[in-house]
Protein backbone atom coordinates (compact mmCIF):
# COMPACT_ATOMS: atom_id res chain seq x y z
CA UNK A 1 0.00 0.00 0.00
CA UNK A 2 0.84 3.39 -0.90
CA UNK A 3 0.37 5.24 2.45
CA UNK A 4 2.95 2.81 4.01
CA UNK A 5 5.20 4.13 1.34
CA UNK A 6 4.22 7.84 2.60
CA UNK A 7 5.22 6.88 6.10
CA UNK A 8 8.54 6.10 5.14
CA UNK A 9 9.14 9.48 3.92
CA UNK A 10 8.48 11.07 7.14
CA UNK A 11 6.30 13.98 5.73
CA UNK A 12 5.16 17.07 7.77
CA UNK A 13 1.72 17.00 8.81
CA UNK A 14 -0.93 19.73 6.91
CA UNK A 15 -1.47 22.80 9.33
CA UNK A 16 -4.21 24.74 8.02
CA UNK A 17 -4.70 26.29 5.07
CA UNK A 18 -3.75 30.01 6.17
CA UNK A 19 -0.56 28.35 7.61
CA UNK A 20 0.30 26.60 4.10
CA UNK A 21 0.00 29.18 1.68
CA UNK A 22 2.06 31.39 4.29
CA UNK A 23 4.96 29.16 4.41
CA UNK A 24 5.06 28.42 0.41
CA UNK A 25 4.99 31.64 0.02
CA UNK A 26 8.25 32.56 2.56
CA UNK A 27 9.82 29.57 2.23
CA UNK A 28 9.74 28.92 -1.96
CA UNK A 29 8.25 31.22 -4.08
CA UNK A 30 8.32 34.48 -2.20
CA UNK A 31 5.62 36.67 -1.51
CA UNK A 32 3.15 37.67 -4.59
CA UNK A 33 3.58 41.44 -5.72
CA UNK A 34 0.60 43.83 -4.26
CA UNK A 35 0.58 46.93 -5.98
CA UNK A 36 -2.11 49.29 -4.78
CA UNK A 37 -3.57 49.72 -7.74
CA UNK A 38 -3.26 47.86 -11.59
CA UNK A 39 -5.47 48.05 -14.78
CA UNK A 40 -5.90 45.79 -17.40
CA UNK A 41 -7.02 46.45 -20.86
CA UNK A 42 -7.44 44.58 -23.77
CA UNK A 43 -7.41 45.72 -27.49
CA UNK A 44 -9.67 44.53 -30.28
CA UNK A 45 -9.59 40.94 -31.22
CA UNK A 46 -7.67 39.87 -34.43
CA UNK A 47 -8.84 37.30 -35.70
CA UNK A 48 -6.87 34.15 -37.29
CA UNK A 49 -9.14 31.39 -37.91
CA UNK A 50 -13.08 31.03 -38.02
CA UNK A 51 -13.33 27.24 -38.95
CA UNK A 52 -12.25 25.26 -35.55
CA UNK A 53 -14.54 22.69 -34.77
CA UNK A 54 -16.77 23.41 -38.11
CA UNK A 55 -17.13 26.68 -37.50
CA UNK A 56 -18.19 27.09 -33.79
CA UNK A 57 -14.74 27.81 -32.54
CA UNK A 58 -13.00 30.86 -33.56
CA UNK A 59 -9.17 31.85 -32.85
CA UNK A 60 -7.99 35.19 -31.88
CA UNK A 61 -5.82 37.33 -30.28
CA UNK A 62 -5.90 40.89 -27.75
CA UNK A 63 -3.13 42.18 -27.40
CA UNK A 64 -3.68 42.95 -22.79
CA UNK A 65 -1.92 45.54 -21.06
CA UNK A 66 -1.41 45.74 -17.84
CA UNK A 67 -0.68 48.85 -15.90
CA UNK A 68 0.79 49.49 -12.86
CA UNK A 69 3.68 51.42 -11.10
CA UNK A 70 3.55 54.19 -13.35
CA UNK A 71 4.85 52.03 -16.12
CA UNK A 72 2.67 49.32 -18.28
CA UNK A 73 3.34 45.70 -20.26
CA UNK A 74 1.76 44.51 -23.14
CA UNK A 75 1.88 41.03 -24.23
CA UNK A 76 0.00 38.69 -26.52
CA UNK A 77 -3.47 36.75 -24.96
CA UNK A 78 -4.74 33.68 -28.03
CA UNK A 79 -8.29 33.16 -27.53
CA UNK A 80 -9.93 29.83 -28.62
CA UNK A 81 -14.01 30.89 -27.98
CA UNK A 82 -17.15 29.19 -29.46
CA UNK A 83 -19.08 31.65 -31.08
CA UNK A 84 -22.76 31.24 -29.65
CA UNK A 85 -21.72 33.03 -26.58
CA UNK A 86 -23.17 30.39 -24.13
CA UNK A 87 -21.74 30.09 -20.64
CA UNK A 88 -18.80 27.60 -20.12
CA UNK A 89 -15.61 26.36 -18.51
CA UNK A 90 -12.62 28.67 -19.29
CA UNK A 91 -9.02 27.25 -19.27
CA UNK A 92 -5.95 29.54 -18.96
CA UNK A 93 -3.11 28.00 -20.30
CA UNK A 94 0.04 29.98 -18.78
CA UNK A 95 1.76 28.37 -21.60
CA UNK A 96 5.73 27.40 -23.03
CA UNK A 97 5.17 28.48 -26.48
CA UNK A 98 3.09 30.88 -28.52
CA UNK A 99 -0.58 29.36 -29.57
CA UNK A 100 0.20 29.16 -33.08
CA UNK A 101 3.53 27.15 -32.89
CA UNK A 102 3.07 24.97 -29.29
CA UNK A 103 2.91 21.60 -29.43
CA UNK A 104 1.34 21.27 -25.75
CA UNK A 105 -1.91 23.01 -27.48
CA UNK A 106 -3.12 21.23 -30.48
CA UNK A 107 -5.92 23.92 -31.08
CA UNK A 108 -8.40 21.72 -33.48
CA UNK A 109 -8.39 18.94 -31.17
CA UNK A 110 -8.84 20.82 -28.26
CA UNK A 111 -11.56 23.41 -29.86
CA UNK A 112 -14.04 20.40 -29.92
CA UNK A 113 -14.40 19.79 -26.08
CA UNK A 114 -17.41 22.28 -24.44
CA UNK A 115 -14.46 24.69 -22.73
CA UNK A 116 -12.96 28.05 -24.25
CA UNK A 117 -9.36 29.13 -23.91
CA UNK A 118 -6.99 31.64 -23.34
CA UNK A 119 -3.30 31.02 -24.16
CA UNK A 120 -0.27 32.98 -23.46
CA UNK A 121 3.72 32.49 -23.91
CA UNK A 122 5.50 32.91 -20.49
CA UNK A 123 8.52 34.77 -22.04
CA UNK A 124 6.02 37.61 -23.18
CA UNK A 125 5.39 38.17 -19.66
CA UNK A 126 9.17 38.39 -18.54
CA UNK A 127 12.32 36.51 -19.41
CA UNK A 128 13.26 33.20 -17.91
CA UNK A 129 16.31 33.96 -16.57
CA UNK A 130 18.07 36.06 -13.71
CA UNK A 131 17.42 39.31 -15.58
CA UNK A 132 14.59 41.35 -13.26
CA UNK A 133 14.42 44.31 -15.54
CA UNK A 134 12.43 42.21 -18.58
CA UNK A 135 8.42 42.67 -19.11
CA UNK A 136 6.17 43.16 -15.94
CA UNK A 137 9.05 42.49 -13.39
CA UNK A 138 10.57 45.83 -12.76
CA UNK A 139 7.18 46.90 -13.10
CA UNK A 140 6.13 44.95 -9.72
CA UNK A 141 9.71 44.47 -8.36
CA UNK A 142 10.31 48.06 -8.37
CA UNK A 143 13.54 47.47 -6.08
CA UNK A 144 14.74 44.40 -7.72
CA UNK A 145 14.81 41.11 -5.74
CA UNK A 146 15.26 43.04 -2.04
CA UNK A 147 14.49 40.76 0.52
CA UNK A 148 15.13 36.78 0.47
CA UNK A 149 11.08 36.17 0.33
CA UNK A 150 10.52 38.59 -2.56
CA UNK A 151 9.16 36.66 -5.38
CA UNK A 152 10.98 35.03 -8.63
CA UNK A 153 10.01 34.74 -11.82
CA UNK A 154 7.45 32.00 -11.13
CA UNK A 155 5.46 34.69 -9.02
CA UNK A 156 5.55 36.80 -11.52
CA UNK A 157 4.14 34.49 -14.17
CA UNK A 158 1.59 33.76 -11.86
CA UNK A 159 0.71 37.22 -11.30
CA UNK A 160 0.22 37.70 -14.78
CA UNK A 161 -2.05 34.75 -15.33
CA UNK A 162 -4.34 36.17 -12.42
CA UNK A 163 -4.32 39.61 -15.18
CA UNK A 164 -5.78 37.03 -17.83
CA UNK A 165 -7.80 35.66 -15.50
CA UNK A 166 -9.35 39.37 -14.87
CA UNK A 167 -9.92 39.77 -18.46
CA UNK A 168 -11.29 36.29 -19.29
CA UNK A 169 -14.02 37.31 -16.26
CA UNK A 170 -15.03 39.80 -18.91
CA UNK A 171 -15.69 37.35 -21.94
CA UNK A 172 -19.80 37.03 -21.83
CA UNK A 173 -19.08 33.03 -22.68
CA UNK A 174 -17.01 32.69 -19.38
CA UNK A 175 -18.64 30.88 -16.94
CA UNK A 176 -16.80 32.39 -13.61
CA UNK A 177 -18.09 29.30 -11.43
CA UNK A 178 -15.50 27.49 -13.89
CA UNK A 179 -12.15 28.76 -14.20
CA UNK A 180 -8.82 26.81 -14.50
CA UNK A 181 -5.51 27.79 -14.83
CA UNK A 182 -3.13 24.96 -16.19
CA UNK A 183 0.84 24.74 -16.94
CA UNK A 184 3.16 22.01 -17.89
CA UNK A 185 7.41 21.67 -15.94
CA UNK A 186 7.99 24.80 -14.85
CA UNK A 187 4.53 26.20 -15.80
CA UNK A 188 2.71 22.96 -13.84
CA UNK A 189 4.47 24.69 -10.68
CA UNK A 190 3.09 27.86 -11.84
CA UNK A 191 -0.20 26.86 -12.45
CA UNK A 192 -0.48 25.54 -8.30
CA UNK A 193 1.01 28.45 -6.77
CA UNK A 194 -1.80 30.67 -9.24
CA UNK A 195 -4.44 28.46 -8.06
CA UNK A 196 -3.05 28.03 -3.94
CA UNK A 197 -3.07 32.19 -4.40
CA UNK A 198 -6.10 33.07 -6.17
CA UNK A 199 -9.24 31.52 -5.22
CA UNK A 200 -11.44 32.31 -8.52
CA UNK A 201 -9.67 29.31 -10.10
CA UNK A 202 -12.04 26.35 -9.17
CA UNK A 203 -9.59 24.04 -11.33
CA UNK A 204 -5.82 23.53 -11.90
CA UNK A 205 -3.60 21.49 -14.15
CA UNK A 206 -0.39 20.66 -12.73
CA UNK A 207 2.21 18.73 -15.52
CA UNK A 208 4.71 17.11 -15.25
CA UNK A 209 5.95 19.80 -12.40
CA UNK A 210 8.18 17.57 -10.69
CA UNK A 211 11.09 18.96 -8.12
CA UNK A 212 9.49 22.34 -6.59
CA UNK A 213 5.99 21.44 -7.91
CA UNK A 214 3.77 18.11 -7.44
CA UNK A 215 6.71 15.58 -6.90
CA UNK A 216 7.80 15.38 -3.09
CA UNK A 217 11.48 15.83 -2.13
CA UNK A 218 11.60 13.83 0.62
CA UNK A 219 12.44 10.06 -0.72
CA UNK A 220 12.45 11.45 -4.86
CA UNK A 221 13.34 8.84 -6.42
CA UNK A 222 13.06 8.39 -10.18
CA UNK A 223 12.11 5.40 -12.16
CA UNK A 224 15.99 4.37 -12.85
CA UNK A 225 14.91 4.87 -16.55
CA UNK A 226 17.23 5.77 -19.52
CA UNK A 227 16.06 9.88 -20.26
CA UNK A 228 17.48 12.59 -22.26
CA UNK A 229 21.14 13.63 -20.75
CA UNK A 230 20.98 10.23 -18.77
CA UNK A 231 18.44 11.99 -15.60
CA UNK A 232 17.70 8.71 -14.26
CA UNK A 233 16.52 10.04 -10.56
CA UNK A 234 14.11 12.77 -8.89
CA UNK A 235 15.41 16.08 -9.65
CA UNK A 236 16.56 17.14 -6.78
CA UNK A 237 16.39 20.97 -5.03
CA UNK A 238 20.16 21.19 -5.40
CA UNK A 239 19.78 20.54 -9.20
CA UNK A 240 17.11 22.85 -9.87
CA UNK A 241 17.93 25.83 -7.91
CA UNK A 242 21.77 25.49 -9.38
CA UNK A 243 20.21 25.78 -13.08
CA UNK A 244 17.25 28.21 -11.89
CA UNK A 245 17.51 30.08 -8.91
CA UNK A 246 15.71 32.67 -9.88
CA UNK A 247 12.65 31.39 -10.19
CA UNK A 248 12.05 31.27 -6.48
CA UNK A 249 12.51 33.26 -3.77
CA UNK A 250 16.13 33.48 -2.29
CA UNK A 251 14.80 31.85 0.81
CA UNK A 252 14.10 28.71 -1.06
CA UNK A 253 18.22 28.11 -1.72
CA UNK A 254 19.02 27.25 1.64
CA UNK A 255 17.41 23.94 0.75
CA UNK A 256 20.17 23.43 -1.90
CA UNK A 257 22.90 21.23 1.00
CA UNK A 258 19.53 19.03 2.49
CA UNK A 259 17.45 18.47 -0.77
CA UNK A 260 14.51 18.61 2.31
CA UNK A 261 12.20 21.61 2.94
CA UNK A 262 12.70 22.09 6.44
CA UNK A 263 8.94 21.30 8.03
CA UNK A 264 6.93 21.26 4.77
CA UNK A 265 7.21 19.51 1.16
CA UNK A 266 4.73 19.68 -1.90
CA UNK A 267 1.79 18.31 -0.60
CA UNK A 268 1.57 21.69 1.58
CA UNK A 269 1.32 23.66 -2.15
CA UNK A 270 -1.29 21.04 -3.48
CA UNK A 271 -3.71 21.10 -0.18
CA UNK A 272 -3.37 24.62 -0.43
CA UNK A 273 -5.68 24.05 -3.39
CA UNK A 274 -8.44 22.75 -1.40
CA UNK A 275 -11.37 22.34 -0.86
CA UNK A 276 -10.71 23.02 -5.02
CA UNK A 277 -10.27 21.08 -7.54
CA UNK A 278 -6.55 19.74 -8.87
CA UNK A 279 -5.27 17.36 -11.29
CA UNK A 280 -1.53 15.99 -11.52
CA UNK A 281 -0.15 15.01 -14.37
CA UNK A 282 2.69 12.14 -14.89
CA UNK A 283 4.53 10.62 -17.62
CA UNK A 284 6.15 7.46 -17.35
CA UNK A 285 9.60 8.15 -18.84
CA UNK A 286 10.08 11.50 -16.67
CA UNK A 287 12.24 10.10 -13.94
CA UNK A 288 13.89 13.79 -13.17
CA UNK A 289 9.85 14.86 -12.59
CA UNK A 290 9.30 12.12 -10.57
CA UNK A 291 5.97 10.23 -11.09
CA UNK A 292 6.06 7.90 -7.88
CA UNK A 293 6.65 11.08 -6.19
CA UNK A 294 4.14 12.77 -7.95
CA UNK A 295 1.56 10.23 -7.40
CA UNK A 296 2.18 10.12 -3.60
CA UNK A 297 2.04 14.25 -3.51
CA UNK A 298 -1.25 13.84 -4.47
CA UNK A 299 -2.03 11.43 -1.97
CA UNK A 300 -0.72 13.23 0.85
CA UNK A 301 -2.42 16.16 0.23
CA UNK A 302 -5.54 14.43 0.02
CA UNK A 303 -5.90 14.78 3.84
CA UNK A 304 -6.48 18.49 3.24
CA UNK A 305 -9.81 17.65 1.27
CA UNK A 306 -10.92 14.43 3.46
CA UNK A 307 -10.46 17.13 6.71
CA UNK A 308 -13.04 19.64 4.74
CA UNK A 309 -15.82 16.50 4.05
CA UNK A 310 -14.24 16.06 0.62
CA UNK A 311 -12.86 13.13 -1.24
CA UNK A 312 -8.92 14.00 -2.32
CA UNK A 313 -7.72 11.31 -4.28
CA UNK A 314 -9.77 8.12 -4.79
CA UNK A 315 -7.73 4.94 -5.83
CA UNK A 316 -4.41 5.58 -6.00
CA UNK A 317 -3.62 4.45 -2.43
CA UNK A 318 -2.92 0.61 -3.56
CA UNK A 319 -0.08 0.70 -5.88
CA UNK A 320 1.46 3.41 -8.54
CA UNK A 321 -0.46 3.88 -12.11
CA UNK A 322 0.30 2.11 -15.00
CA UNK A 323 0.55 4.06 -18.40
CA UNK A 324 -2.48 5.39 -19.21
CA UNK A 325 -4.32 5.50 -16.34
CA UNK A 326 -5.97 8.02 -14.68
CA UNK A 327 -8.25 9.19 -11.42
CA UNK A 328 -10.52 11.40 -11.65
CA UNK A 329 -13.47 10.84 -9.47
CA UNK A 330 -12.03 12.90 -6.58
CA UNK A 331 -11.27 16.22 -6.01
CA UNK A 332 -7.50 15.67 -6.61
CA UNK A 333 -6.92 13.96 -10.01
CA UNK A 334 -3.70 12.29 -10.91
CA UNK A 335 -2.69 10.32 -14.43
CA UNK A 336 0.23 8.97 -15.90
CA UNK A 337 0.59 8.83 -19.84
CA UNK A 338 2.90 6.54 -22.10
CA UNK A 339 5.47 9.51 -22.54
CA UNK A 340 8.62 11.46 -21.75
CA UNK A 341 8.55 14.90 -20.76
CA UNK A 342 5.41 16.24 -22.39
CA UNK A 343 2.06 18.28 -22.06
CA UNK A 344 0.03 16.11 -25.25
CA UNK A 345 -3.64 15.40 -26.19
CA UNK A 346 -3.74 12.37 -24.36
CA UNK A 347 -2.62 14.53 -21.20
CA UNK A 348 -5.44 17.31 -22.05
CA UNK A 349 -8.22 14.31 -22.38
CA UNK A 350 -7.61 12.93 -18.59
CA UNK A 351 -7.74 17.09 -17.73
CA UNK A 352 -10.89 18.00 -19.95
CA UNK A 353 -12.72 14.66 -18.69
CA UNK A 354 -11.64 15.82 -15.09
CA UNK A 355 -13.27 19.45 -15.50
CA UNK A 356 -16.61 17.86 -17.36
CA UNK A 357 -16.72 15.09 -14.51
CA UNK A 358 -16.89 18.27 -11.45
CA UNK A 359 -18.15 21.24 -13.24
CA UNK A 360 -21.83 21.31 -11.94
CA UNK A 361 -20.31 20.59 -8.29
CA UNK A 362 -19.98 23.72 -6.13
CA UNK A 363 -16.76 24.37 -4.43
CA UNK A 364 -18.12 24.45 -0.62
Amino acid sequence: MLKQELEKRDLPKLPSREEMIEIIQREEFGYLPTPEKYTVTASAPTVIERRYNCGAVTHSFVDLTVEVGGGSHTFRVDRFLHVDGNKRPLVILNNIHPADTSPYFSKEELSEYDVDYLVFAYKDVTSDDGDFTTGLAPLLLPNGRDTDTACGKIGIWAWAAMRVLDYGLTLKGTDPDNVAIAGHSRLGKTAAFTAMMDERFKFAFSNAAGCAGDSLSRGSSGFGREVPRDKKRGELIEDITESFPYWFCKNYLKYRKTNIPDGFDQHFLIGAIAPRFVMIGSCDFDAWADPKSQQLCALAASEAWEREGYSGLIGGEERYLGSGEGLIEGRVGYFKIHSLHMLSRHSWRFFLSFIEKHRYEKIK
